[in-house]
């Protein structure tokens, strides 16, 4: 077998194991976290005030990848017929403020406000990120809409400096005290330009390169792409891991079943409560099968590693705001593949798409 062929043999054999990886990859985080912390502290870039640490190096090469394997040339049709595609980013960008809105009240209650406000914290940064690219791979194995899929991840990632400061503004009305003033803080000072130098540039050279080496050579193109796709999955795993060290360390050196288990359900009720959100509101409004079922995708998986990027870079001082990021990480993961067994046997009134 040639090199290249080895190479994607074995990037498909460990992309269908990823959950797996992932939690290997959070096991290390917590029993070895040195390696990982002393890369978290690497910073090297700042471009006027703003300090963009290896982290968002990391993000952005995942970013670029995306936008660079990206298959496009559909999009175009989206905007004959955007209405699918505007009800997904609106449903991104607020829905997850509105659950947590209902998870700020169940919280109230609970005997330690400290881990109550990291919970709201966590779940407020993950919710303000852009639609997943790993969206795009559950919703075509489910027979869903790829274009109307890939038109929601690239439409919320360049709309993500606007969505990302919203979104985090939201979640700070909801907090309280410190909690809510680093929500703010983040929003005000610092996502617009992480936003922009590591999710909406890096998407957008990733996109323009893609379009011009498939128009002008396609067989470079091709060729990379086994490269292409291992060193994305290799940068995945590493940003898992550096991500979840610290917070993950001290849940190992501190555990506490109580927060874990108000972890896991919150996580686990936000993520599936997106999912059949966005589900029933394609239903409500008519969309064809594919489309809800991508609508369903967009709606339930954000950009997890972002949201780590930020609670790391901007609210370093309380770790365990990583903890529902880390949660919601491999649920909505665990929620899309039960998704995909249950919307193959779902009908609709309407089972074809205006949009291939």
């Amino acid at each position: 077998m040639k090199p290249l062929a080895l190479l994607s043999t074995l990037t498909a054999a460990a992309q269908k194991r990823l959950l797996w990886i992932m939690l290997l990859a959070y096991a290390l985080a917590a029993s070895r976290p040195e390696p990982g912390l002393a890369l978290r502290s690497v910073t090297p870039l700042h471009l006027g005030g703003t300090a963009l640490p290896l982290q968002a190096g990391l993000l952005a090469a995942v970013v670029f990848n995306a936008g660079l394997t990206a298959r496009t040339e559909a999009l175009p049709a989206l905007l004959r017929h955007p209405r699918a595609l505007l009800v997904g980013i609106t449903a991104n960008a607020l829905l997850p403020s509105v659950l947590l809105a209902v998870g700020a009240v169940a919280a109230d209650g609970w005997h330690n406000p400290h881990e109550a406000q990291s919970l709201l914290v966590g779940l407020a940064l993950v919710g303000a990120m852009p639609v997943a690219a790993g969206a795009t791979v559950f919703a075509q194995g489910s027979e869903g809409n790829a274009t109307l899929t890939l038109g929601l991840v690239i439409g919320s990632t360049l709309l993500s400096p606007l969505t990302i400061p919203l979104g985090l503004h939201l979640g700070g009305f909801l907090a309280s005290g410190p909690y809510a003033a680093d929500l703010h803080a983040a929003a005000a000072h610092a996502c617009g330009a992480f936003a922009v130098l590591a999710v909406v540039l890096p998407c957008a050279l990733g996109l323009l390169l893609g379009r011009l080496l498939t128009a002008h050579r396609p067989g470079l193109l091709a060729a990379a792409l086994p490269v292409v796709k291992a060193v994305n999955l290799g940068v995945v795993v590493l940003l898992s891991y550096t991500n979840a060290c610290g917070g993950l360390g001290q849940v190992v050196a501190r555990p506490d079943p109580d927060f874990l288990l108000l972890v896991a359900v919150a996580a686990a009720a936000m993520c599936g409560g997106s999912f059949l959100t966005g589900w029933v509101l394609a239903a409500r409004l008519g969309l064809p099968r594919a489309d809800a079922i991508a609508l369903a995708y967009a709606s339930g998986m954000n950009n997890s590693s972002a949201g780590a990027v930020v609670a790391v870079t901007r609210i370093p001082g309380n770790p365990a705001v990583l903890v529902p990021i880390l949660a919601y990480s491999l649920l909505q993961k665990v929620l899309a593949s039960l998704l995909g067994a249950f919307v193959r046997h779902a009908r609709f009134g309407d089972e074809s798409s205006v949009v291939p």
